[in-house]
């Protein structure tokens, strides 16, 4: 099959991460104006209000930025972790000594989600816990993270030897 493309972006917008990061922020906030409402230096509690809450606003503006795009064509696999990783990262088939959906364990293999590794692993994920992992030489491989694992597993059938 030719020209074949396999796409998937994630990001943390509508998940459990954007609802606990609210969730944490609001009682917070709630608990500053109380504070703002009954303090006497009104100028100094506006000042630390301020910070407070532009503190938690750059947070969850970063966290709702945050976005893991995968593309894999007949070609090469490529991957950006947005807004730290800009430009996509590309490995030819030809570079790639083998490719696997796997099922992992995000914590306990990578220390959690997000960017994580060493010298010789790299892990890319968002949430979930399955991926494809890809040997690139050199005692190196790299994990990007899927949602949709099902799917993945049907575009990669056969994928190496075409």
């Amino acid at each position: 099959m030719a020209n074949r493309i396999f796409k998937e972006s994630q990001t943390y917008i509508g998940t459990w991460v954007m609802y606990f990061i609210i969730l944490t922020e609001v009682p917070i906030v709630i608990l500053l104006i109380v504070l703002y409402a009954t303090s006497d230096d009104k100028h100094e509690m506006a000042i630390a209000l301020g910070v407070v809450l532009g503190t938690m606003a750059l947070i969850l503006g970063l966290i709702l930025n945050l976005k893991l795009e995968t593309r894999i064509d007949d070609n090469r696999i490529s991957f950006r972790y947005l807004p730290f990783i800009l430009k996509w990262r590309q490995y030819p088939k030809a570079m790639i000594n083998s490719v696997e959906v796997i099922k992992y364990s995000p914590i306990s293999d990578y220390g959690g989600w997000g960017i994580k590794g060493n010298k010789t692993t790299k892990a890319y994920s968002v949430l979930g816990d399955e991926g494809i992992i890809m040997d690139v030489g050199e005692k190196k491989k790299i994990l990007i993270g899927t949602m949709k694992s099902k799917e993945l597993t049907d575009f990669m059938k056969n994928w190496m030897e075409e």
